[in-house]
């Protein structure tokens, strides 16, 4: 049995901590209980194009990779149906630099209309690369519409179509965090 620790603080955040003072290597790992099943029907792949703007730099760091690059950090993200996860790997002795980071961006995200233009095209060229671009790649997306009639499953995580996320516009996209 892994051996861990939770609380709750007083925000509400769920805190889970693993300790292995034998690891030089820390893992910080942030789930969101937001995903695709949180979008409207007429504006969906809007939590997978989000997952992709909390990497566009905050307030105080333009460029979240570059941040932790620097101290020897890696990181990466993923979003399903139902949660968003963010998590990356570090130096044990760096692990304070990931949590800023990370209170840092949930605090004081950018908002840069770059940014948003910047991560459209990137989520776009991932459409096209899975869904569209292979043989049989748009499969998932009738067998979901077939699947869930009525349910938000109905639509894939990445969107049902593309024009939803050539639309959205930060306003859009502000609202639905």
């Amino acid at each position: 049995m892994i051996d861990f620790t939770s609380f709750t603080l007083d925000n509400g955040l769920r805190v889970i901590v693993h300790e292995d003072p034998q690891s030089a290597v820390a893992v910080l790992n942030i789930m969101y209980d937001v995903g695709s099943r949180d979008e409207a029907p007429d504006r969906t792949g809007f939590a997978h194009l989000f997952e992709h703007l909390m990497f566009g730099g905050s307030q105080n760091i333009p460029a979240y990779d570059e941040a932790l690059q620097q101290v020897g950090g890696d990181n990466n993200a993923y979003t399903t149906t139902d949660v968003t996860n963010y998590y990356c790997t570090l130096p044990a002795a760096n692990l304070e630099t990931a949590f800023w980071l990370e209170s840092d961006r949930m605090l004081g995200l950018s908002w840069d209309p770059q940014v948003l233009s910047v991560q459209q095209r990137v989520v776009i060229e991932e459409f096209k690369e899975h869904y569209l671009n292979q043989p049989y790649g748009d499969a998932w997306l009738k067998l979901c519409a077939l699947a869930y009639t009525i349910h938000p499953y109905r639509w894939p995580t990445i969107g049902c179509e593309i024009a939803h996320i050539e639309r959205a516009t930060l306003e859009d996209v502000n609202a639905f965090s």
